[in-house]
């Protein structure tokens, strides 16, 4: 019990001292003469200071913790240490780091238990962490964004009713949830208004999912804030209090402004009607704008706001409201596999094997939009009630620690994301219960813990160890009365706790009728490579790996008659084919693209006419990710080498970038970017995948463009002076592209003079 229980205080002032006592989210105290009045009533409160963030105060190590310790669950490793390596991380791992601080404060929440006020000093500590990536904003570019407003409704009103120091206390500790509910989400604030905020997710790096970041962030925004209003309605007596929020995406120019202390600021229509959006929600919703809505339709409910007039704009803008997630991702309209055979046979087979009581492994690798997830799900139609199957996705922005197990649970329970945890609570007694029967009490405060949901039990309930065994403990369960899948989905993005209880699984997988499941892109180092390692040395007689390839020219066709149709001629479905080279999230883009009139066909290349755009948002969002995930040198000199041309030659890329490329080039190459075409007689590379060349293009601005083609062609006219003959036509084409038309035309000349 705390001092604020023990004093007599009455309840309206106890409450107003609570909103004090959270601090502003800066560190800096809120003292007022509303405060030390109400502290002084309470004469019993000598540690109310110690009583603000009890579970993770810690004395200092007096050593720092080796960081091969630091990347393990196991040990603890004081909060403190964490803090001074985020500060000064070495390169590249900032990101790596800020995990290990989330995946550490995590170990705290399992050892102390799940409450209320540990969950907010939780997201204190996190609200401190640096940005997740260590990629500088750079000095100009046109990139994906999506971007959220939300501000408290009728602030304004409040300066009348309240003192300065209580409107600060209550605006500010507002705005400072709102923050911190971007940053758990990997997103950026840009700025703050007072009342309200700006944030921008894709700033400074881009994310695939970077939508659904966003409506998430602004889902967990009105869950924050509905629980912060009862506090404001105890304290002063504030009905309705609220926010609004609105989301939109799109492209936006990304720089720096600012004179003393620049800041990166992302301007376009983009920006601009998301902030016409928030204004325009009604309190406690989130509007939500039509290209973001279309992209999040299969995993969010959405009401349809239909076409809203917007100031400033002379076309009405298309909006709907974000309702909350589905239960389970939609499959409707999925367009039905092609040129899978092989990899189907593969997959059911294990799934015989299964039914037939044999533990199974399936590692499905693959790079994004080869159609890991779309077999997973063809699977899991075709096993039917065979078998129980269970599945979780790991996050790109971490998420709770062990979360796609946690999720699995969940979804076995019939309980969703955000539920009530009363509700949780009483489904996991009557499951489990039924599932355990006796032994139900030995299981059910570990399986809380991982729940967080609050269990009586004993105090090493919430052990690493202790929910690794109770997890099993259900699986086998779950095993005696028919198979179990567990499918779990990206590891690659897989926090060490979800690793370590996956291996428990593949063990599990030995001795029982249950078969693992995983999908990962191909990331050396990762947590999901570790997993792949231990299933094919520990259990390669079980494990199957399928690598997922390219489709063929022909099974491209076939995808592209389902979703086409009629609609188009032989021509344009074999430029559809060339373009999209095999990937199948690429050829349904890019067809979709073509049906809703963003491609037209100009001579060999695919670009979209509704809006600058070169690629359909889906896909620019997904491989401007992959770049952006390079380190800084290799990031930066994607465009340079993606404006000399899918292929470059690499003498002229160091040319241009007047340094050594050695280092970034590397990486590029690691990444499987770019790959070597030929050593002699000139160092060549070439960009993997067309659709990743036109993405690490698109990010360049006119100007920039303008700049860089200039330097390409003068490159190429030093370093070939006495082969010009050999490249005019390359050269006509930079110096159009750098605006210099009279060059581009003698080069033009030249290269009809030579076909002649």
């Amino acid at each position: 019990m705390t001092p604020l229980q023990t004093c007599e205080v009455a309840p309206e002032d106890r409450a107003r001292l609570a909103v004090f006592e959270r601090g502003d989210g800066r560190g800096a105290p809120r003292v007022g003469e509303k405060q030390r009045e109400l502290t002084e009533r309470l004469a019993g409160a000598e540690n109310l200071e110690q009583h603000a963030v009890p579970e993770l105060r810690r004395k200092p190590s007096r050593e720092p913790a080796p960081r091969d310790q630091m990347e393990r669950l196991g040990g603890v490793v004081p909060v403190e240490d964490d803090l001074a390596l985020l500060e000064r991380p070495p390169a590249g791992d900032r990101e790596q780091l800020a995990h290990v601080l989330g995946r550490k404060i995590g170990e705290q929440r399992r050892v102390h238990g799940p409450s209320l006020r540990h969950e907010r000093d939780i997201r204190n500590v996190v609200s401190i962490l640096p940005p997740m990536t260590d990629a500088p904003i750079p000095d100009d570019e046109v990139r994906p964004v999506t971007v959220l407003f939300a501000d408290i409704v009728g602030s304004t009103a409040l300066g009348e009713r309240l003192q300065p120091d209580e409107v600060k206390a209550l605006v500010g500790e507002c705005v400072t949830m709102m923050s911190r509910a971007v940053e758990e989400y990997g997103g950026m604030v840009q700025a703050y208004a007072g009342d309200g905020i700006c944030a921008y997710f894709g700033v400074p790096a881009a994310h695939d999912d970077d939508p659904e970041r966003a409506a998430r962030s602004g889902l967990r925004i009105l869950e924050l804030v509905a629980e912060y209003a009862h506090d404001v309605e105890a304290a002063w007596g504030l009905a309705d209090f609220a926010v609004r929020v609105g989301i939109n995406t799109g492209q936006a120019a990304v720089g720096q402004v600012g004179a003393a202390e620049p800041g990166a600021v992302a301007l376009g229509d983009a920006t601009n009607v998301a902030a016409r959006l928030q204004s325009l929600a009604e309190p406690g919703t989130i509007a939500v704008g039509d290209a973001t809505a279309r992209r999040l339709s299969h995993r969010f409910v959405f009401e349809a706001l239909g076409e809203l007039e917007v100031k400033g704009r002379k076309a009405p803008v298309t909006a709907s409201r974000l309702v909350g997630p589905r239960a389970r991702a939609s499959e409707e309209g999925a367009t039905p596999l092609a040129g899978r055979d092989d990899e189907m046979t593969l997959l059911l087979g294990a799934l015989g094997d299964l039914v037939a009581g044999r533990g199974r492994i399936v590692l499905l690798l693959g790079d994004p939009g080869m159609g890991k997830t779309r077999l997973v799900g063809e699977l899991r139609a075709l096993a039917g009630d065979r078998v129980t199957w269970l599945e979780g996705n790991c996050l790109s922005y971490g998420g709770l620690t062990a979360w796609p197990f946690v999720e699995a649970l969940l979804g076995w329970l019939g309980s969703e994301i955000g539920e009530p945890e009363i509700a949780v609570r009483t489904k996991a007694r009557a499951r489990l219960g039924a599932l355990f029967g006796n032994d139900l009490e030995r299981e059910l405060p570990a399986l809380g813990r991982l729940l967080r949901i609050r269990i009586d039990g004993p105090d090493d309930a919430g052990d690493p160890d202790q929910i690794r065994e109770a997890y099993i403990h259900w699986l086998e369960a779950l095993a005696r009365e028919r198979p179990v899948v567990v499918a779990l989905e990206d590891v690659h993005w897989a926090d060490p706790a979800t690793r370590e209880l996956a291996e428990a699984v593949l063990d599990l997988a030995e001795r029982a009728p249950v078969a693992v499941i995983l999908t990962a892109e191909h990331a050396p180092g990762s947590e999901g490579a570790m997993l792949r390692l231990r299933a094919l040395g520990d259990h390669g007689h079980r494990t199957t790996e399928i690598s997922l390839n390219p489709l063929s020219d022909q099974a491209t066709e076939e995808m592209l008659s389902v979703i086409l149709g009629s609609e188009v001629d032989a021509v344009m479905r074999m430029g559809l084919v060339r373009e999209a080279e095999g990937n199948p999230l690429y050829v349904e883009e890019l067809a979709r693209a073509l049906l809703e009139g963003g491609l037209e066909p100009r001579g060999r290349t695919w670009t979209v006419t509704v809006r600058a755009d070169l690629l359909p948002p889906a896909l620019e969002n997904l491989l401007v990710a992959r770049i952006d995930r390079l380190p800084v040198g290799a990031r930066q000199l994607a465009p340079t080498a993606a404006a000399i041309g899918r292929t470059f030659p690499v003498a002229v890329l160091e040319n241009v970038a007047e340094a050594d490329v050695g280092d970034g080039l590397t990486a590029l190459l690691r990444a499987e970017i770019v790959r070597e075409v030929r050593r002699y007689p000139v160092f060549e590379c070439s960009f993997t995948h067309g659709l990743l060349h036109d993405a690490a293009l698109s990010t360049l601005t006119p100007t920039r463009k303008r700049e860089l083609y200039a330097r390409i062609a003068a490159a190429f006219e030093s370093l070939y002076a006495d082969s010009l003959d050999d490249h005019v036509e390359r050269l006509a084409h930079y110096y159009a592209q750098a605006g210099d038309l009279r060059r581009a035309f003698e080069y033009a000349e030249r290269a009809r003079a030579g076909t002649g």
